[in-house]
C-alpha cells in the first residue's frame, strides 16, 4: 500500500485543508474575517504596538501629511494601492496636549491602516487647548468631506471615530446636513451626553490620583486647567492675570486660599470659582443655578441630546466602568437618546477593565470573568469592523 494512503496522512491531508478553509475564509468572507480582525486590533491596543501581532504580519503603513487644503491632517494608509482601502475613517482626537500626533492615537490609526482602512486623523486645536469649539466642528467637517470624497464609494460610506470629549464636536458635524446622509456610523470611546454632568462630576467626583491625560496632574486638578484655558469663553479675558495666580496655586495645593484673589472679580465671575471648587455634590445643582445664561447657554449647546437627535447613523459607544473622567452613565445616557432617534441602530459596551479611553487601566474583574468579557468586546468590535467596511452591524 502507498505511504500516502494510510490513515495519518489522510488524517494530515483533512487537517490542512480544514485550516486552508479557515484561512480563506477568514481572509476573504467578512463575517468570519471581521472576528479575527477585531481579535488581531485588540491584542495590539493591549499589548501595543511594538507587541502586536499586527505590526509583525502586516506591512507597514504610510503616513501622509495633509498640510493644504483644510485644517492640519494626518492620513494613514494601507501599504500597497490606496484605491484598494476596505473602508475610511475620520478618528477625532479628545483633549490632549498633543493633539493628532498623541501616540496612543497616531499608534491606533497605523494599526486600522494595518487592516486595510484609511484613517484621516485632523488636529483640533480646541481639544488640544481642553475647551470646546465651533471651529472643531467646521475643521472634523471639512476633513470628513475630504476624505469620504476620495475614499468612499457605493456601500462603503466613511466614519467618525470620536474620543473622549470630542464625541460633541464630531456629532455636532455629522448632525450637519451636508454630512448627516454621509456618515456610515459613529464610533465613540469614552463619549459624553450631559455637559454639566461631566462638569458636576469634574468638580466633585473623580478619583484624586488619576490623571486627567497622559502625564498630567489628577482629575480633580484637572477642572483648574479647564479654567486656565478657557477663561475667554467664561468671561474672565479681562481678569486673565488673577485668574493664572488662583490656577497656579490650585494646581499646586488643591486646598490653597484664593479668597484674596476672589475679592478682585465680579459676583458673575466669583459664582463660577465657586462651582469649580466646590466639592459636594449636593451643593452643585443650587450653584449652578446661580450661574449666568450665558454659561448655561454654552454648557447646554454642548450636551449632546438635541444634537444626537439630528442623527441617522448606526452608533457604537464603548466606556469603561472605571473611567474617572467622564462617568460611564454618559454613554448609557447617549445611547438611549440614540435608540429614541428611530433612524440608524446603537451599540453600547460598557468595559470594566477599561479606564479614560486608555485600554487595560480599569480596576474591576479578573480571570473568567475578565476572559469572558474580552470575548463580549471582541464581538462588539467586530460588528464595529462590520461597519466600517459598509456592512450591516444592527
Amino acid at each position: 500500500m502507498p505511504p500516502w494512503t494510510g490513515k495519518r496522512p489522510r488524517r494530515l491531508i483533512r487537517v490542512l485543508l480544514a485550516g486552508a478553509i479557515l484561512f480563506i475564509a477568514a481572509r476573504f468572507y467578512p463575517p468570519t474575517r471581521h472576528s479575527v480582525d477585531s481579535a488581531m486590533l485588540l491584542q495590539a491596543v493591549f499589548a501595543g504596538e511594538k507587541g502586536g501581532w499586527l505590526g509583525r504580519w502586516a506591512p507597514p503603513p504610510r503616513r501622509l501629511d495633509m498640510a493644504g487644503g483644510g485644517a492640519p491632517a494626518d492620513l494613514y494608509l494601507p501599504a500597497g494601492d490606496s484605491n484598494e482601502v476596505r473602508g475610511c475613517v475620520l478618528l477625532a482626537h479628545g483633549m490632549t496636549d498633543m493633539g493628532r500626533r498623541d501616540p496612543r492615537l497616531a499608534a491606533f490609526a497605523r494599526n486600522l491602516a494595518r487592516l486595510g482602512f484609511a484613517a484621516a486623523v485632523p488636529e483640533l486645536p480646541g481639544m488640544r487647548r481642553f475647551r470646546p469649539s465651533l471651529g472643531d466642528v467646521d475643521r472634523i467637517s471639512e476633513r470628513f468631506l475630504w476624505i469620504a470624497g476620495k475614499f468612499s464609494r457605493p456601500g462603503l460610506p466613511c466614519g467618525l471615530f470620536a474620543f473622549s470629549f470630542a464625541a460633541g464636536p464630531a456629532l455636532k458635524a455629522a448632525a450637519r446636513p451636508r454630512l448627516k446622509d454621509r456618515a456610515g456610523y459613529f464610533i465613540g470611546l469614552g463619549a459624553y451626553f450631559d455637559l454639566k454632568a461631566v462638569l458636576k462630576h469634574m468638580t466633585t467626583g473623580g478619583r484624586g490620583g488619576e490623571p486627567a491625560f497622559p502625564g498630567g496632574p489628577p482629575v480633580r486638578v484637572g477642572k483648574w486647567l479647564f479654567l486656565r484655558y478657557n477663561m475667554i469663553n467664561l468671561g474672565f479675558g479681562p481678569h486673565a492675570a488673577v485668574i493664572e495666580s488662583i490656577v497656579r496655586l490650585k494646581l499646586a495645593d488643591e486646598r490653597a486660599d484664593i479668597s484674596r484673589y476672589k475679592n478682585r472679580l465680579p459676583r458673575a465671575l466669583k459664582n463660577i470659582l465657586a462651582l469649580i471648587e466646590n466639592r459636594d455634590p449636593a451643593r452643585f445643582d443650587e450653584i449652578f443655578g446661580f450661574q449666568s445664561s450665558g454659561l448655561r447657554n454654552l454648557i447646554a449647546d454642548w450636551s449632546m441630546g438635541r444634537v444626537i437627535a439630528k442623527t441617522r447613523m448606526p452608533v457604537f459607544l464603548l466606556h469603561g466602568r472605571s473611567d474617572p473622567f467622564v462617568p460611564f452613565r454618559e454613554s448609557e445616557r447617549l445611547a438611549a437618546a440614540s435608540r429614541r432617534r428611530g433612524a440608524g441602530s446603537t451599540r453600547l459596551f460598557i468595559a470594566r477593565f477599561l479606564g479614560h479611553v486608555d485600554p487595560g487601566a480599569g480596576s474591576e474583574g479578573g480571570g473568567w470573568s475578565r476572559f469572558l468579557e474580552a470575548l463580549r468586546l471582541a464581538g462588539f468590535v467586530s460588528r464595529m469592523i462590520t461597519a466600517m467596511e459598509g456592512g450591516y452591524a444592527g
